[in-house]
């Protein structure tokens, strides 16, 4: 079971790092494996918003997408996703930033300058879907850190829970367990 930070919060005041919540939790019985962050890996991922869309020259299953960043220059930046179009916001991934495993590089792609990349959420690392690019809500502010927008930035706690303790197969009941803990 997953337990992001801020969902404990909604039901007990808690003023412990994570490191101290989850050697609690562990001693108690609800074995902590790890403590996540989804946002290690990510660097210069921005809100960019799609402009306009058309194909690329060389290759019928790739397209050149246009992207507003919030910057005075727009991105050209050459996708093979068949999911995006014009006005949609996508998370974009800035030349000299990274997502996990990859740092982005200017590069052409089949004779055209590509100046960043779209991302999945596969790419983002939150999840393993990589159908299509990640689409996120129209009211997302262009040029954001999408390390903020989607909260990645928060610890979450891996937890291991025995079938003994079905008092903490809940959020509410682990949320027990830890204003009983401190």
């Amino acid at each position: 079971m997953n337990l992001p930070i801020s969902w404990l919060q909604q039901f007990v005041n808690i003023k412990s790092k994570p490191q101290e919540i989850a050697s609690k939790l562990t001693f108690s019985g609800s074995e902590v494996e790890k403590i996540l962050d989804n946002s290690k890996g990510l660097s210069k991922v921005v809100i960019g918003k799609i402009e306009k869309i058309g194909p690329h020259p060389d290759a019928d299953k790739l397209q050149i997408a246009t992207v507003d960043i919030g910057k005075a220059k727009e991105l050209e930046i050459v996708c093979g996703a068949k999911n995006i179009q014009p006005g949609q916001k996508v998370p974009t991934a800035l030349v000299g930033g990274s997502v996990p495993g990859l740092k982005i590089e200017a590069r052409k792609i089949r004779g055209v300058a590509s100046e960043g990349m779209l991302c999945s959420e596969k790419e983002l690392g939150i999840s393993d879907d990589h159908e299509g690019i990640f689409i996120l809500p129209a009211d997302s502010k262009v040029g954001a850190d999408v390390v903020e927008l989607l909260e990645l930035d928060e610890p979450v706690l891996e937890l291991d829970i025995t079938p003994n303790r079905p008092d903490c197969f809940s959020v509410r009941g682990l949320a027990r367990e830890v204003a009983a803990l401190t």
